[in-house]
């Protein structure tokens, strides 16, 4: 495969030499944020002074973006990049940062009626122009257009803070509802994909990260990007603060999970999270994405024979539904689960027989005692 070179640069030989030529925007160049460069191809130190230029070329394209505020006549394109200088896109994680910069890439650049929607002049833009983009949206998951929909309503609201807009054309677009996902493992299923993930050492991190959402019933985000200063090993206790609705909870660990994770420690304590990915970047450990993770995870059930309709994001769901038919208090499943109120947890309650029989046999109980 023929490697990518560094944006603004092209390779010459000159006198027989591989060479690279760095030219970037002459704007940047004049106003003395970067400046051309011949530098030696396919050097550390060339690729690295490039790389550095690049950074800079960002930081300051972003400063004047940020000073150029849009008016009603700039696209719609111009405007999502004055929402990433904004303090409301910042102040996000910087994986959210990263997956709010891909929805947008992917929604401005859909086609509807010849016309791509980021070049849409923004007085132009109307409550057509959207409905026709979540219909090509839709084509990609109900999941997937509701999001791109409630990014994009965002980025039109800064334009109506700003006087730019005075009403938001995506807003009262009817959208489809996503099916509630039911889907549940059971013990025996869990045990066979977390034997067959421990049994080779290329899936032992995936094995532990669905272990720890199952145990805690987490999120599989939150077990991915797991730091090591969230997990006090010698007092068996998790501390967490999740990532959907910044709520701290405090988790016992297990017997079980304890030997795992003082094993995991002697393997990976030497950086920063619990579960990274075996392959490092750029000389560090990152945390696996969840493309990663859901790929590697088909690859296991295929190998051990388990239905390809379970995911494991579904870890959570099972873990908190199952303590919903155990009869635990709800006050202390959300104590577990991180839920605010009550109604959060009721799409995990579900009508079976033994739940039945529990509620009827303490109803008896109680009227036993009134006698």
């Amino acid at each position: 495969m023929k490697k990518k070179l560094p944006r603004y640069t092209t390779k010459r030989i000159v006198d027989g030499v591989a060479m690279w030529a760095y030219r970037p925007p002459k704007k940047a160049i004049q106003s003395a944020i970067v400046e051309n460069l011949d530098v030696e191809a396919s050097t550390y130190l060339s690729k690295k002074t490039i790389n550095e230029m690049n950074k800079k070329l960002d930081v300051w394209k972003l400063d004047v973006i940020s000073q150029q505020l849009p008016t009603d006549k700039s696209t719609l394109h111009a405007m999502c990049r004055y929402y990433q200088t904004t303090f409301s896109f910042n102040k996000l994680r910087e994986e959210t940062k990263r997956s709010y910069r891909n929805i947008i890439n992917n929604s401005i650049h859909t086609k509807i009626e010849g016309v791509t929607l980021g070049n849409i002049k923004l007085h132009n833009l109307s409550r057509k122009h959207i409905k026709l983009a979540y219909e090509k949206w839709l084509e990609r998951g109900i999941r997937t257009a509701n999001i791109s929909y409630s990014v994009l309503r965002k980025i039109i609201n800064v334009a109506i803070e700003h006087d730019i807009l005075t009403h938001n054309p995506i807003s009262n677009i009817e959208k489809r509802k996503e099916p509630a996902r039911k889907v549940l493992w059971t013990p025996e299923q869990v045990k066979l994909f977390l034997d067959t993930c421990y049994s080779e050492w290329k899936w032992r991190n995936i094995g532990l990260i669905a272990q720890m959402a199952y145990e805690w019933s987490q999120r599989i985000g939150d077990m991915r990007n797991l730091s090591w200063v969230c997990v006090c090993v010698d007092k068996k206790i998790l501390k967490l603060e999740q990532s959907k609705r910044r709520a701290e909870i405090t988790l016992p660990i297990s017997d079980n999970l304890t030997n795992m994770l003082i094993q995991q420690k002697e393997d990976f304590g030497f950086q920063k999270y619990v579960a990274p990915s075996l392959t490092p970047y750029k000389g560090s450990y990152r945390p696996y994405d969840i493309t990663q993770v859901s790929s590697i995870a088909n690859d296991v059930k295929a190998l051990c024979g388990l239905p390809s309709e379970l995911h494991i994001m579904d870890m959570r769901r099972t873990g908190i539904t199952q303590m919903v038919e155990a009869g635990v208090d709800i006050t202390q499943i959300m104590s577990v689960s991180g839920h605010q109120n009550i109604q959060s947890v009721t799409p995990y309650i579900r009508h079976t027989l033994g739940a039945s029989k529990s509620a009827i046999e303490k109803r008896n109980i109680y009227l036993d005692t009134q006698k």
